[in-house]
């Protein structure tokens, strides 16, 4: 055998070698690219799961927000109706000018005591906003 057919000899099994190993790489390079797609996929599912809960979360927060809001909206306008309509009965029957008294049923006897309007409406507030509510049907 000739210097040249062996040096071809040893090329060409070099050159397979060669076309071997690359193939290997390329092949472990495509296995490892398909598995980071597949995790990062899973990551961004979970990442995007995560989100989502979040997202629904912070919404049933701000709707509950929003009906407690509506409510203490509700019932402070309901407060003020009240307000309004026991100061214009007081009004209407002259009862701001007229000196109101309490009796207090103790013991051993009962006595009386003056009772200031705001005390009195205060008092009396209660059962009016029972009284209201049953008439309206609220």
């Amino acid at each position: 055998m000739s210097l040249e057919k062996i040096l071809e000899k040893i090329n060409d099994t070099a050159q397979v070698e060669i076309k071997k190993i690359i193939e290997e790489s390329e092949k472990k390079a495509a296995e490892i690219k398909e598995k980071a797609k597949e995790e990062a996929s899973q990551k961004a599912k979970a990442l995007i799961n995560e989100v989502e809960k979040e997202a629904t979360l912070e919404a049933n927060r701000l709707i509950s927000q929003a009906r407690l809001q509506k409510k203490i909206n509700l019932l402070q306008r309901k407060k003020e109706l009240i307000d309004e309509v026991l100061n214009k009965a007081f009004e209407q029957e002259h009862l701001d000018k007229v000196k109101l008294r309490k009796k207090i049923i103790l013991r051993h006897g009962e006595r009386q005591e003056e009772l200031e309007l705001e005390r009195f409406k205060e008092e009396i507030r209660p059962h009016l906003e029972k009284f209201i509510a049953a008439v309206l049907k609220i």
